[in-house]
């Protein structure tokens, strides 16, 4: 579909857009309309989460108004050629077209009809509602803290039968199992409700229609959280002065307003139960694990008076349909929807899940959205919606992490040994194929751990393996006779790992709360983490390797020999089938940064099978004006030292002195604010040693007020007040030392005073060294040499050069987060000056990297820049 936007400025909620957020909402409204996959590229201040919101939401409103327009146009169509209607007069035939119209917006209007009522009687009670609140919630976690759970009898955990006919295990009682619901198709589901009788509502719940919606992720709920709240400055997200849907012609007979002409956005967030679970005992409980919250919420959801408060069951769904309607009711975030849920004393994680089919906007994390079973678990279609993905400069790691599992060989045998000690239990209760995946799985971890236990003995620290290679092993295991698929299959439809692990678990456990606290989910979470690195290994391609590599324990008090430990770490090693389903699946999709380049990896990593016509990226230029950034590369340092931070030179006592007096010349001009980045842990902690032996320190300190990037992320926040205040008021300001691509370089807001100056020492590469990032650049570099230009780089090569650009890049961006700052980048390698390098740094930087001939004429640079800055600002201050 593809056609004009209906309002040139796409509700953008200020007067006139800068010309670059223009741009981006033209090439976004063009990629959703031509179904596009795109990278785009906006620096930080230049409002990105605004173009995002403002483009995507007038498309999914032009789009509804056209696709009835063509409903309309369809409906004529059909009634004009009908035998029976083509004598009828014109005002019959309008008839006709009005009835099947109301007919098709039925849903949609009462759904609104409902929501407008539920907004209108919040608008009057919200003050009563919320002092009601707090005295609901004391009364009710008063009553939950005097409540004690009931021991758990054995045959909970007994096997239930199970089949390969294409049905579920069909639970032992009567009880509604919501969790295992999760994991089901609609299909399955059906099929589950018609064998177990399950009420007419359910079915009803399949049949509600699953409108166009944008799927928003990000990182962190607190970076939805500021989408959610971008989203409230825009008319999308009012009632009383909405963004109109476009006027399309029409009769006089289908010319009224479609339900959608004034209201706002319907929009919902999802998160885990670690973010939404308001059932305070199952908190306390799992001690703030979210797989130990899982667990607990399983056992709740079963009938009887221990059944979990907050949560009816599916025979009842009046209650979550109600939490529904007000979730949707008006625009809320994450927390919005926890103290809804404590309001209603309705579970807001089972009723946002609820909210989605009728939500046009979906906020939530990368997790929840990169993970096929996560989605499935979720009831998540992608199927003709648009996907956005914001921070989306780490979605590459971020898929290869969600991928990636790890066991160790004492995991092994721990979940060996409580294996058996379950099939001991219940071996007269098992049906034939539950004692055969049993017997296949203690046989898979059997033969894993003499794999392992025989790879230690080679006197290799680590090694990358083909995952074939493991099973190839032999011998009496016999692995390769595994059919994996089939034993992950089973893992999952009978949650054999849950019962076994909570078998377990109960005979472990001591008397006391306390014992049953510490004690509890260890085998549950040692064999689901199992069963999950069965899965990768079920689904293994020429993608997936596994990483071996051993650790000695320390020895113990009594001067036993040390015992060595191996782990197995699955790996993938390119994203591109992993997400190849969401590129597929979706309507458009989009990855949104601040910085984005170098681009070349989301092409060649994670979009090489999108056809060139539906791929695209757009970078922007930055808000603020040229005159407000000054950048140089520098070759030298104050004493003619070359800057060449390669990892050979790292630990240089005379290019670590000749740095540190490059700093402090740097700190003298700067006002305010600066913040040195670093390639690593180890260079910050060498540099800090040498300088405190020169006392460099001590002479830096006379400039400004010192500052080290912690290495406990406790830590950061502290760090960074203090380093606020010493840049407030009328100070000599601070200096902060930090590592490129750790916890200060990214996500974390450098404004104005807070940084004049950022300074990024050398080119942070990885360690090349490293067998995981050696397997992944062979992998590329084997992938498809045939497709790149003769005498191109490989694509291995590639990704070296942009993993260290895209944090150095990163680390830049610290320094400009609005229209009106203005800052000095220093970039101290020689390197820097290579036209190769230039070009991997970020666009809106341009060609104005300078390279000053001496390292004075950078001071004097930097020095009258600062002067002239700062005149400006205070000018522009009076007026």
């Amino acid at each position: 579909m593809a056609f004009e936007p209906s309002d040139a400025t796409y509700g953008f909620p200020y007067e006139t857009p800068y010309d670059v957020q223009k741009q981006l909402m033209d090439h976004l409204y063009r990629s959703f309309a031509h179904g596009q996959v795109t990278v785009v590229e906006s620096p930080t201040g230049t409002g990105k989460s605004l173009s995002l919101i403002s483009s995507s939401l007038s498309f999914l409103r032009d789009a509804k108004a056209h696709a009835r327009h063509e409903v309309v146009a369809s409906i004529r169509e059909s009634v004009a050629a009908s035998e029976s209607m083509k004598d009828e007069p014109a005002w019959v035939i309008e008839h006709e077209i009005k009835t099947k119209l109301e007919e098709l917006d039925r849903q949609e209007r009462d759904l609104e009809e409902r929501l407008s009522e539920i907004r209108e009687r919040e608008k009057r009670e919200r003050a009563q509602a919320a002092r009601e609140q707090g005295r609901s919630l004391t009364k009710k976690r008063q009553k939950l803290s005097d409540e004690e759970k009931r021991e758990q009898d054995d045959e909970q955990f007994a096997p239930t039968p199970y089949h390969e006919d294409g049905s579920e295990p069909v639970a032992s009682d009567a009880s509604v199992q919501q969790d295992a619901d999760d994991n089901h198709s609609p299909a399955v589901r059906a099929l589950l409700d018609a064998m177990s009788g399950k009420s007419k509502a359910r079915q009803e719940e399949e049949e509600e229609p699953d409108v166009r919606k944008i799927y928003f992720a990000s990182r962190t709920h607190s970076q939805l959280s500021q989408f959610v709240a971008e989203l409230r400055k825009t008319a999308f997200a009012r009632s009383d002065d909405p963004y109109p849907s476009p006027t399309l012609p029409t009769s006089s007979a289908t010319s009224a307003p479609t339900p959608e002409a004034s209201r706002p956005v319907r929009i919902i967030p999802l998160g885990s139960r670690q973010t939404l679970c308001i059932n305070d005992d199952v908190r306390r409980k799992s001690g703030g694990s979210n797989e130990a919250m899982g667990d607990l919420c399983t056992e709740l959801q079963k009938g009887g008076k221990d059944r979990c408060p907050y949560l009816p069951p599916l025979t009842e769904p009046a209650k979550l349909n109600d939490f529904r309607d007000k979730a949707l009711a008006s625009v809320h975030d994450i927390e919005d929807i926890e103290d809804l849920g404590r309001k209603t004393q309705t579970c807001p994680y089972y009723g946002s899940r609820k909210a989605v089919r009728a939500a046009e906007v979906v906020t939530l994390p990368y997790n929840m959205l990169m993970q096929k079973t996560a989605r499935e678990a979720l009831g998540l279609s992608l199927k003709d919606h648009i996907v956005i993905v914001d921070e989306a400069h780490n979605l590459i790691d971020s898929i290869l992490s969600l991928h990636s599992v790890s066991v160790t060989t004492s995991q092994l045998l721990t979940i060996r040994q409580a294996l058996l000690t379950y099939i001991q239990k219940f071996r007269s209760r098992f049906t034939g194929l539950n004692a055969s995946y049993l017997k296949q799985l203690a046989l898979l971890l059997k033969g894993l751990s003499a794999f392992a236990e025989g790879w230690s003995t080679g006197g290799k620290k680590e090694e990358m393996v083909q995952v074939a290679k493991v099973f190839a092993a032999g011998g009496a295991t016999a692995l390769d006779q595994i059919n994996l698929r089939k034993l992950d299959e089973y893992l999952q439809k009978s949650k054999i790992a849950r019962k076994i692990g909570g078998y377990v678990d109960s005979v472990a456990e001591e008397k006391t709360a306390s014992g049953r606290q510490a004690v509890r989910a260890n085998a549950t979470r040692a064999l689901q983490h199992i069963q999950q690195f069965i899965l990768s290994l079920a689904n293994a391609s020429r993608d997936g390797r596994i990483l071996l590599s051993q650790t000695t324990k320390l020895a113990g008090k009594d001067g036993a020999e040390g015992k060595t430990e191996v782990t197995l770490k699955y790996m993938l090693l390119a994203p591109a089938e992993s997400f190849r389903d969401v590129a597929e699946e979706a309507k458009a999709v989009v990855l949104a940064g601040g910085t984005m380049a170098p681009m070349s990896d989301f092409r060649e990593q994670l979009f090489p099978f999108v056809p060139q016509e539906r791929f695209s990226t757009f970078s922007c230029g930055h808000v603020v004006p040229k005159e407000n950034v000054l950048t140089y590369a520098v070759t030298k340092g104050p004493t003619g030292v070359p800057f060449n931070f390669t990892f050979e030179r790292r630990k240089d006592e005379k290019l670590l002195d000749e740095l540190g007096q490059a700093i402090v010349n740097i700190a003298a001009v700067v006002p305010k604010g600066v913040v040195v980045f670093v390639p690593s842990y180890d260079f910050l902690h060498h540099a800090q040693a040498r300088w405190e032996k020169s006392g460099m320190i001590k002479r830096l300190g006379a400039k400004k007020l010192t500052f080290w990037e912690p290495k406990a992320s406790a830590d950061v926040d502290l760090v960074l007040r203090e380093f606020a205040a010493g840049n407030a008021g009328d100070g000599k300001g601070s200096i902060l030392f930090a590592v490129v691509g750790a916890k200060l370089s990214e996500g974390i807001n450098f404004a104005d005073d807070m940084a004049r100056a950022v300074v990024v020492c050398g080119i942070p590469y990885p360690n090349s060294q490293s067998a995981e990032l050696k397997e992944r650049m062979a992998y590329l570099k084997n992938a498809g040499p045939g497709s790149r230009p003769a005498g191109a780089p490989d694509a291995g090569q590639v990704l070296y050069q942009n993993l260290a650009f895209r944090a150095v890049n990163q680390s830049i961006g610290r320094a400009i987060r609005n229209a009106r700052d203005w800052a000095s980048i220093i970039l101290l390698d020689e390197r820097y000056t290579q036209p190769a390098k230039k070009a991997q740094l970020p666009r809106w930087l341009g060609d104005d990297v300078q390279s000053p001939a001496t390292f004075g004429a950078l001071i004097q640079g930097v020095a009258q820049f600062s002067r002239a800055r700062r005149a400006a600002q205070a000018k522009e201050t009076a007026q």
